[in-house]
């Protein structure tokens, strides 16, 4: 749910920062994907880390 959160409001500062250069829909689709990215970086260590003690 705080990502979801995190991520509506970089979306929405994105768009607002973009709008004056006409870039409103490249930033602020940045905006939504940088905590998805995050998140996923974020599991990719956990599982890197289970496969470790597996071994």
């Amino acid at each position: 749910m705080f990502l979801i959160f995190i991520s509506l409001i970089t979306g929405y500062i994105g768009m607002a920062l973009g709008s004056s250069s006409n870039a409103g829909g490249i930033f602020g689709l940045v905006g939504f994907l940088s905590p998805t990215i995050f998140l996923l970086q974020k599991m990719y260590i956990k599982l890197e880390e289970v496969e470790k003690k597996l071994d």
